[in-house]
């Protein structure tokens, strides 16, 4: 998998965060390899998250007042 896009020049590893030479491949390596949230079945991501997520953490607050950008 390759990108058309230089993530080489948006981000200055060396002046924005403060990390080896090795933890720079090790996260590389870790992004070919580890599957994008995308890309799980629905059931894998259903386990981890799990059923009472919502109760947990709520998306949306009563108290919110709805708006429109119109």
């Amino acid at each position: 998998m390759s990108s058309r896009v230089d993530f080489e020049g948006l981000l200055n590893l060396d002046r924005d965060l403060p990390v080896t030479q090795e933890d720079v491949e090790a996260l590389r390596r870790l992004r070919e390899d580890v599957p994008s949230w995308f890309s799980l079945h629905w059931r894998v991501l259903h386990e981890l998250i799990g059923p009472d997520a919502l109760d947990r953490r709520p998306i949306a607050r009563d108290t919110w007042t709805a708006f429109s950008l119109e």
